[in-house]
C-alpha cells in the first residue's frame, strides 16, 4: 500500500514493504530513493512492519517549490498521519538523519525514536553555514555537478567497494534535476542541529561510519554528548555496499531503541561525553 503528500517542496510518498512488528519508517539521503534499502527489507520485515519514504528532489519526485530541512520533515510527519502510523521508530540515512530529526519534531509525540546512519555527527555538513559558504560550495559543486558527484560517490564509499557500484550509486542519484540537487545541499547546509537537537522528546541512536566519527572527534557537536554512537565500519552507503554486514548490526540498533524508555524525556544538552561504543 502506498500512501501520498503533497507541499510547497513537491510530492511525498509512503510505500509499505511489509512485516508485523512495531512501524518502522526508512528515510533516504541526498538524491537517494525509497529503492536504496531494497537489500536489507527482508531482514527488516522479520521483526518490524516496515515503510519506506521517497522525498521530493530526488530521482522520483522533483522538487516544485522552496525546500528546507523542516519542510521535508513536516512531509514525512504528514505521511505518518495518512498512513495512521503512530510510536514509529524513523530511520535516517545522511540527510535524512536532519529529516527525520524535523519529523519527530513535527509529529508531536507520535515518533518512538530516532536512528542516524551515517549522520549528524559531521559538523560540516550538519552544523550550519552562512549564506556566503553555502553559496562557495553551491558554485564549487554546481561547476560540474555530474563529474562533482560521482567523485564525492567514490570518496565517502567503502575502499572496498568497487568503481562500477560506486558509478552505480552515482548515476542513481544524477537521475535527480540538477536544480534540485543543489537545493537540496543548501538546505542541508543552512540545517543547524544544535538549534533542533534540544527541542527533541523522543530518544536517538546513530550508527555512522568511521569516517563520520573522526570528524566529530575532530570537531565536536556538544548536542551528541547524551547521544549514544556506534561505528558500524567503513563506507557512507552501508546499506547498499554491504547489506549482509549492516544488518544484525542495524537489527541491535533497532532494539536498543525500541527498549529505550519513551516516557523519560532526553536531554540534548551542551555537554559532550565521550563516545558511546
Amino acid at each position: 500500500m502506498t500512501w501520498q503528500h503533497s507541499s510547497r517542496a513537491g510530492r511525498f510518498t509512503l510505500s509499505e514493504a511489509g512485516g508485523s512488528g512495531p512501524p518502522l519508517v526508512l528515510v533516504h539521503g541526498w538524491g537517494g530513493s525509497a529503492a536504496q534499502w531494497q537489500a536489507l527489507l527482508p531482514g527488516l520485515v522479520a521483526q518490524w512492519r516496515v515503510f519506506a519514504a521517497d522525498l521530493p528532489g530526488g530521482p522520483v519526485h522533483p522538487l516544485e517549490g522552496s525546500v528546507s530541512m523542516a519542510t521535508l520533515g513536516q512531509g514525512v510527519a504528514a505521511l505518518l498521519d495518512a498512513a495512521g502510523i503512530g510510536e514509529a521508530v524513523l530511520l535516517g540515512h545522511s540527510m535524512g538523519g536532519p529529516v527525520v530529526v524535523e519529523a519527530a519534531l513535527a509529529a508531536h509525540g507520535h515518533v518512538r525514536g530516532l536512528l542516524g546512519l551515517d549522520t549528524l555527527a559531521d559538523r560540516t555538513f550538519y552544523g550550519g553555514s552562512d549564506a556566503l559558504e553555502i553559496a562557495r560550495r553551491r558554485a564549487a559543486f554546481g561547476a560540474d555537478i555530474a563529474g562533482a558527484t560521482r567523485r564525492m560517490v567514490a570518496a565517502i564509499a567503502n575502499p572496498a567497494t568497487g568503481a562500477a557500484r560506486c558509478n552505480a550509486i552515482a548515476a542513481e542519484v544524477l537521475r535527480a534535476r540538477p536544480a534540485d540537487l543543489l537545493e537540496l545541499r543548501d538546505a542541508l547546509f543552512a540545517w543547524d542541529i544544535a538549534a533542533r537537537l534540544p527541542g527533541l522528546s523522543c530518544p536517538l541512536r546513530l550508527l555512522n561510519s568511521a569516517a563520520v566519527e573522526v570528524a566529530h572527534a575532530q570537531d565536536p557537536l556538544p548536542c551528541l554528548g547524551k547521544v549514544p554512537r556506534r561505528i558500524y565500519g567503513a563506507g557512507h552507503f552501508p546499506q547498499i555496499e554491504a547489506p549482509a554486514l549492516l544488518l544484525p548490526i542495524l537489527l541491535a540498533e533497532l532494539a536498543e531503541l525500541a527498549e529505550t524508555d519513551a516516557e523519560t524525556p532526553f536531554q540534548y544538552t551542551a555537554t559532550d561525553l565521550p563516545h558511546i561504543p
